[in-house]
């Protein structure tokens, strides 16, 4: 049996979420080339901040991938989606239009539930170019290793973040985190169905300088004591 993954209907999706963000903000106090959590406490206060994420090691849950479009909502409007009919089977772009920059308005995204640390879990949803880029090139290990270390789906890949790339686009420097699988691991208990409700702790707000992507290869293993 094999995993087909075609990265070539609308929906929302679970909180909290986290993105990658390619040349950080300078605002929110967000440096270039790291992973950002954002969602609501219990207190139904809105948070955003910097975590590990992929630089630590991820746990992606492969059930809950879809990947789709996504489109810029006017102001104050969650972005419009329309995800594939199944990840093997990629759709085209819904249409040609264009943003004021001249970039397409539809833009290629995904959705995947992921174990970030700590017992906890978040959604990477996003439609940047370089995330995207990043999920796409890490989709062919998952699809390659998928029928002989996956158990029929009973395991799922621990990702890390092993570099940087950049890549120059004619609207600038997009860079893009490397995605390793590392190991094939069982399902967490943050994504069974019936996982226990944890806080979202404050992560610190600096992580480690990126290595590029043609620095020495990066420590892959993961601590024996991680809680995922």
């Amino acid at each position: 049996m094999t995993l087909t993954i075609d990265t070539g209907d609308t929906g929302g999706s679970k909180g909290p979420w986290m993105s990658w963000t390619s040349n950080g903000s300078a605002m929110k106090g967000f440096k270039p080339k790291s992973w950002v959590l954002r969602g609501k406490d219990a207190n139904d206060e809105k948070f955003e901040h910097v975590i590990p994420a992929f630089e630590n090691g991820c746990v992606m849950d492969l059930d809950t991938l879809q990947l789709g479009w996504m489109k810029d909502g006017a102001t104050g409007q969650a972005p419009e989606k329309r995800w594939n009919p199944s990840i093997s089977q990629a759709t085209p772009r819904p249409d040609d239009s264009k943003k004021q920059s001249g970039a397409y308005a539809w833009s290629a995204a995904l959705s995947v539930r992921c174990a970030i640390g700590g017992g906890q879990a978040a959604t990477w949803e996003q439609a940047a170019f370089g995330a995207y880029d990043a999920f796409s090139k890490l989709s062919k290990q998952i699809a390659a290793e998928w029928a002989e270390k996956s158990e029929n789906g009973r395991l799922l890949p621990l990702v890390k973040q092993t570099g940087v790339e950049s890549q120059t686009l004619q609207s600038g420097t997009s860079n893009k985190p490397v995605l390793t699988v590392v190991q094939w691991v069982p399902r967490p208990d943050c994504l069974k169905d019936d996982a226990p409700v944890i806080a979202t702790a404050q992560a610190e707000t600096t992580t480690p300088a990126a290595a590029t992507a043609s620095a020495a290869p990066a420590d892959t293993r993961i601590p024996e004591d991680a809680e995922f």
